[in-house]
């Protein structure tokens, strides 16, 4: 009963605002509800050993030439972003593939002036529209269908720093961090409200929808924060912060927040989400850069400890009293998200994918392999196929137990 009524929760809430877009496909940063979770998954391989891409699309460099965003999956088509830098200048090239076969339906290039760094956003569905932050100071709205311009909006930013932040879409506001919280109208682009206590360019909204209402919750420098989306009001803040993706999950029939912080301090952080704002419920001393956890079945999973990646494990914890399930030192891990389908984690460790058991019982490798991912980058899931960036290459491998 209790998982039926989560079910039903996660389908109302989604339906508020991803329009035509399935539970099946990927459209946006960390999923369809934007927590890392791959919903209504087919049954899924238990082992990674032989299995060869089912098509690789090449030419399409990642990593510190072609940026670290992730791709992004919707109605049998791929989407997403590589950028080439020379001197000062920025050429961003969206780009849209054919799920089945990886061959290109059509690309976009703009130009950014003024950086040297290239960005690492995600793009963005919803409806029929491709939001996509540029690597410098600019936000592209296309046509998912044919990548035609609808509109572009020049943002007022205080640095030239690439931006690693993604959109998320909250009603008619276009939300992200690009050195400050922004809202765009997602008609016209026109900045609506700038939000400027929280700061950053790297950690990407997300949103929490609370009895029909739309809210944005964001990571700031130091503080994690909850934002009316129609005007940027801060609601109320928590401890954490940082350049991670922050994490609501619907587990026992309510909303938890997860935080994940730089800072052991503010740790591994869990919140029950209530009308008078968030319930402390635990912490631990955890910290990672910028790595985001997963939940799946009233258990947090994640990724930390990583110095420039050595000494990163992965830990299993409940997510209502803080009890750890169990830890292990995870090798070699960098900023990549884990994310969960089919009741399996799926971590990028180095350029290494591991296949975990979602399970509080043991830690149980089922398998790993080495798909040659571009190192900081996050895979996608959609239809039992899975999406990696690699060094000059987007790769789909077909991981469906009976395909």
């Amino acid at each position: 009963m209790r998982s039926l009524f989560r079910s039903y929760c996660i389908l109302a809430a989604i339906g508020l605002w991803v329009g035509p877009t399935t539970f099946a496909d990927w459209p946006q940063w960390r999923g369809p509800e934007g927590n890392g979770l791959g919903s209504r998954s087919p049954s899924l391989t238990n082992t990674l050993a032989g299995l060869s891409p089912l098509w690789s699309a090449e030419h399409i460099p990642s990593g510190d030439q072609g940026g670290r965003g992730c791709l992004v999956i919707q109605a049998g088509k791929v989407y997403g972003v590589s950028s080439v830098s020379s001197q000062s200048t920025v050429t961003d090239e969206v780009f849209c593939l054919d799920a089945a076969n990886g061959k290109m339906i059509w690309k976009a290039q703009f130009h950014e002036t003024g950086i040297r760094e290239v960005g690492s956003s995600t793009p963005c569905i919803v409806k029929d529209r491709l939001y996509v932050v540029g690597s410098g100071s600019t936000v592209h709205c296309l046509n998912a269908a044919n990548g035609n311009p609808i509109w572009e909006s020049a943002l007022s930013r205080s640095s030239k720093e690439p931006i690693a932040s993604s959109i998320t879409v909250a009603g008619h506001v276009a939300v992200l961090l690009a050195d400050v919280l922004i809202g765009l109208d997602v008609e016209t682009g026109k900045t609506l409200w700038t939000q400027d206590q929280i700061t950053g360019r790297e950690s990407s909204p997300v949103q929490w929808n609370s009895k029909g209402h739309d809210y944005v919750i964001c990571n700031g420098s130091q503080e994690t924060d909850v934002v009316e989306p129609s005007d940027g009001r801060i609601l109320w803040s928590v401890p954490g912060g940082g350049k991670s993706t922050p994490v609501v999950a619907q587990e026992y029939g309510g909303d938890f927040l997860l935080t994940l912080s730089e800072d052991r301090k503010a740790g591994l952080a869990a919140y029950r989400l209530t009308d008078k704002g968030p319930q402390k419920l635990w912490t631990l001393p955890e910290s990672d850069r910028a790595s985001s956890p997963v939940v799946f079945d009233a258990h947090v999973y994640a990724i930390a400890g990583g110095s420039n990646g050595h000494g990163a494990h992965v830990l299993c914890v409940h997510i209502d009293t803080g009890q750890i399930a169990w830890q292990e030192v995870i090798d070699f891990a960098e900023v990549s998200s884990p994310m969960v389908a089919d009741g399996k984690v799926f971590a990028v460790c180095g350029t290494f994918l591991y296949l975990l058991q979602a399970t509080p019982e043991k830690y149980s490798v089922l398998s790993q392999a080495d798909y040659r991912i571009t190192l900081c980058t996050s895979p996608a899931i959609a239809e039992g196929r899975l999406y990696v960036r690699q060094a000059n290459a987007v790769a789909c491998y077909d991981l469906r137990s009976t395909p």
